[in-house]
């Protein structure tokens, strides 16, 4: 190594010898106290209080909920064990058929249904693959 070489690296190491420090105390001070992270999905609703019908339909629990003024409607899916088909959609049949979500995991499901959507009788509700375009169940719930 030559002199002037050797010189430039010993600047280098003493001026990368007070920055490094100064960068990790700068960087643990901008750090934020709290972090806040969005949900990939919103809650579950709360579930209505009024419980209208229920069915059981394989490894499906179907409920039909409605406030007490009978002017909200909820469908409540339990599911009791982990689904065949991952893409499972929910859609309540009739004109026009209503998209209601997709089911997860197991676990309690919840989708708002429309004052249209609730007042068909009977309401028959249709498990549909939409990606490769399967009816997977339908569960007609009847009075």
């Amino acid at each position: 190594m030559t002199p002037t070489l050797r010189k430039a690296h010993r600047y280098i190491w003493y001026t990368l010898a007070g920055a490094l420090p100064l960068g990790w105390a700068a960087a643990i001070w901008v750090m934020p106290d709290t972090v806040w992270q969005q949900p990939i999905r919103p809650g579950q609703p709360d579930p209505l209080p009024a419980l209208v019908l229920s069915k059981q339909s394989g490894d499906y629990v179907v409920h039909l909920r409605q406030n007490r003024a009978g002017t909200r409607h909820q469908i409540e899916f339990q599911v009791t064990k982990p689904l065949a088909q991952a893409n499972t959609s929910v859609v309540v049949e009739g004109q026009p058929e209503v998209l209601l979500g997709a089911l997860g995991a197991r676990g309690t499901w919840r989708f708002g249904l429309d004052s249209l959507a609730a007042a068909r009788r009977p309401l028959r509700l249709r498990l549909e693959d939409r990606i490769a375009h399967k009816v997977l169940r339908t569960i007609p719930l009847q009075e």
